[in-house]
């Protein structure tokens, strides 16, 4: 299935991170919508709750009104249907960021990311939320010749620049002690720094509370059909329930952006993905447990991501051999109502047992399999800052199935914008995230090469 223009569809797959019944997903703050705000903020999952903390945790000096529109119900998009992952990427994309962006803009990236792990752990606990956040350490296992000679040049590019903060982190392991360390008997190569995993439906919870309790006006099933800028300089927004008039409006709508904000067509892209959780059977004499997340490094793209979590469960998702060949079951594609026609289920069920060595003898199953939408960046990197040419309309966008070490600090500056009125370049964002006029102009969609589809069709 693919579409023009890029809403959500209805009743999407059932994902484990909304497994736990609860009413909070469906808030309307009031019956009714306003039919005036200051910022309005599109879309209720990561991104847009980011955005409303940061917005009320910085103008504690003044009154705000906030207005959040959620065309579904709340964190029921990519964050709702993510792996759990907190973990920066310094190196897997490294190679590329610096022919692009040179020594120091690749280095503001991987520091970037690397930030989100102190920023995350101290609002988690200064707002009390319950998300069963994990801090502890990734660990990438590198499977083939390809993953591993593309892991030591992009390191050894790494070490040698003079911008990075985050080499003290990283640990390279090798042969016997990546196997025994890592628990993967087939890989010769492992990397090893700080990451952590989370519940991230609680999470985004927890910070719409906080902001619900500050005067946020939280409105769910409320789809946003068109945006009309005014001759006064406001924003119209347009729903089946009515119109608002914003002074300013955040687009926190990642994979569809470009259902409402048409300068993005073809910059950023709906990807249709799979994720899945699995439990033990209820006749294990025991239950292994992995210290770590996992990236499964292969050739061609193909990756997969592994949390263990506190209960002992795990979620695992990736599977691209299983689809990526369809290139209409996933490009361009929305609709996580429905699964991959491929038997994923079956390769889960005794995935763990089959790669790693702790878990031979195990019984598992998988009990939740879903799909989500993610929004790729036509060059991998997030859009963030004020639309050119639309004054006070910003963007918080295209995460490339990567948000959760890049959202929170992203909003942070979308939300200086804001409240000081200073240019995206005056923020602490990286600059290859910045959303410009000429960045906007010069983008080309490679994502078919980047995925790796080309090459699966050779196959």
């Amino acid at each position: 299935m693919s579409t023009s223009k890029p809403f959500p569809v209805s009743d999407p797959t059932d994902s484990f991170w909304h497994s736990e019944s609860d009413s909070f997903i469906y808030t309307r703050t009031t019956s009714d919508l306003p039919t005036e705000t200051d910022v309005l903020i599109v879309g209720a999952g990561y991104a847009g709750a980011a955005s409303a903390y940061w917005l009320y945790k910085q103008s504690q000096t003044c009154s705000l009104d906030v207005l959040m529109l959620e065309a579904r119900t709340v964190c029921s998009g990519a964050t709702g249907r993510n792996g759990g992952h907190l973990k920066p990427d310094y190196y897997r994309e490294y190679l590329k960021f610096e022919r692009l962006y040179g020594q120091k803009g690749a280095a503001e990236i991987g520091n970037f990311e690397h930030e989100h792990i102190s920023a995350i752990k101290n609002v988690v606990e200064d707002l009390n939320i319950d998300c069963d956040l994990v801090l502890t350490r990734a660990c990438n296992v590198h499977l083939t010749e390809g993953a591993v000679d593309g892991c030591i040049k992009a390191i050894d590019a790494l070490k040698k620049n003079p911008y990075s903060t985050i080499l003290d982190d990283i640990q390279v392991l090798e042969e016997n002690n990546a196997r025994v360390v890592s628990q993967f008997p087939t890989s010769s190569l492992a990397v090893t720094f700080t990451a952590g995993h989370l519940w991230p439906y609680k999470f985004v919870k927890g910070l719409l509370q906080f902001c619900l309790e500050k005067g946020l006006n939280l409105q769910t099933n409320t789809c946003v059909e068109n945006i009309e800028t005014l001759e006064d300089g406001f924003h119209l927004i347009r729903t089946a329930r009515g119109s608002v008039k914003a002074r300013k409006i955040i687009l926190a709508t990642n994979a569809y952006t470009s259902a409402i904000a048409p300068e993005f067509d073809d910059r950023i892209v709906p990807v249709k993905g799979t994720c899945s959780h699995i439990k033990f059977a209820a006749d294990n004499e025991y239950t292994p447990y992995l210290n770590y997340t996992y990236g499964i490094c292969r050739d061609f793209s193909e990756h997969e991501y592994l949390i263990n979590r506190p209960d002992g469960s795990i979620v695992v998702g990736g599977a691209k051999p299983f689809y990526l060949k369809d290139k209409d079951s996933w490009y361009k594609n929305v609709d996580d109502a429905s699964l991959f026609k491929a038997d994923i289920k079956g390769w889960y069920n005794t995935f763990m047992q089959n790669n790693f060595s702790s878990w031979k003898g195990t019984k598992t199953e998988v009990d939740y399999l879903w799909t989500g939408i993610l929004g790729y960046s036509v060059d991998a990197l997030p859009w963030v800052g004020e639309v050119p040419n639309q004054k006070n309309k910003f963007v918080l966008a295209g995460f490339h199935g990567h948000g959760m070490p890049r959202v929170f600090l992203s909003a942070k500056a979308i939300s200086e914008m804001i409240l000081r009125g200073v240019a995206v370049g005056s923020t602490d964002l990286p600059q290859p995230f910045m959303l410009t006029e000429d960045r906007l102009k010069r983008a080309r969609n490679n994502i078919l090469e980047e995925t790796g589809y080309y090459t699966y069709q050779k196959l």
